[in-house]
């Protein structure tokens, strides 16, 4: 199993996930570029990691740290040839192999994998293949499971070619979290998990199954009363059409809470009870509508958690939890619990 730990592990932080994964005996990490990889191995995280999409400039960078680069053109299959013959190292490097099947993002065309076997075996002394894998483009959505099922097809065929030119073992990995959730068949040798590890999914049953991981928490740093036809915030967006009590919480769109979440658009919890925002979030602060809950500052505001989900969140202002985990500011305090 992989576990995908890019973008500041969802949100949730740079090395810490990475060390817990580790203890749990996960046998990949996978980063998006190599800085990450480094800042993970730094923290002491000796497990493989796979750099998703790394930058040829910083193959040697890789090398110093022993991460595994995602070979998907024939122009960083060369770089990075090159940058091992220069490092002269004893064995072969491992590496993965991306194939396009369908997502059209990164990956070599099926086309291309005579041609590309044939630079392998010509380097076998330099390179050695770990693992070739290919992206679903599509699996949370039921509509698209033809399209699933052929690029399935697909990987499966340009995987047999390598089968039959390389008689040492290769690992297959196709499925992300949805694709593990559904689509059990096309498991191969590794999956990798990703948004499911941080409790989301796109399955309605497999979600009620998961556990909330990560809860965004903040404190009332003032409370004031604002009296009728008074408005609050900038552009005076926040019309108060009675008598209200405004309470302001030291949250803003530079943390990561999403400006499109103004005026009413959500509600936080304060001693349990919703509390809606009024106005235009601003850069570091945000009012909330406490008219009806008897507070105080220093007060604990829950702004998602297991009753307001990131899920909920995302539905209201059209857009997907992982935007909103991965916006998160590392000016945000992460606090980790281990049970």
């Amino acid at each position: 199993m992989m576990v995908m730990v890019k973008a500041f592990s969802y949100g949730l932080g740079t090395y810490e996930v990475a060390q817990a994964l580790e203890q749990e005996g996960i046998d990949y990490l996978g980063v998006a570029n190599i800085l990450e990889g480094v800042e993970i191995r730094k923290s002491g995280v000796k497990t493989p990691i796979m750099v998703m999409n790394p930058e040829t400039a910083s193959f040697k960078l890789m090398l110093e740290h022993n991460l595994s680069p995602v070979i998907f053109s024939f122009l960083n299959l060369t770089t990075f040839i090159n940058e091992v013959k220069s490092n002269k190292l004893n064995n072969p490097y491992p590496i993965q192999i991306k194939i396009d099947t369908g997502m059209h993002r990164l990956g070599f065309n099926p086309n291309e994998i005579e041609e590309l076997i044939l630079a392998l075996k010509n380097n076998e002394e330099y390179v050695k293949i770990e693992s070739i894998f290919s992206h679903l483009a599509a699996s949370d959505e039921s509509n698209h499971d033809s399209f699933t099922d052929q690029q399935a097809t697909l990987f499966e065929n340009t995987t047999s070619q390598f089968s039959a030119n390389f008689n040492y073992q290769i690992d297959r990995h196709l499925l992300n979290t949805n694709g593990i959730i559904r689509f059990a068949k096309y498991q191969y040798e590794m999956v990798r998990l990703g948004i499911g590890l941080y409790g989301v999914c796109a399955d309605t049953e497999t979600q009620k199954k998961l556990k909330t991981v990560s809860t965004l928490k903040s404190k009332i740093s003032h409370i004031i009363k604002v009296p009728k036809n008074d408005t609050v915030g900038y552009n005076r967006k926040g019309t108060v059409d009675k008598d209200k009590t405004i309470a302001t919480i030291p949250l803003g769109y530079a943390d990561g809470f999403n400006r499109l979440l103004s005026n009413g658009k959500w509600e936080v919890l304060v001693k349990g009870q919703k509390a809606l925002i009024i106005g235009n979030i601003s850069m570091d602060m945000s009012m909330i509508d406490v008219s009806n809950i008897d507070c105080q500052p220093g007060d604990e505001v829950v702004v998602f958690g297991e009753q307001n989900t990131i899920s909920d969140m995302a539905t209201r202002i059209k857009t997907i939890p992982y935007e909103l985990f991965t916006i998160i500011s590392p000016r945000v305090k992460r606090v980790f619990y281990k049970k």
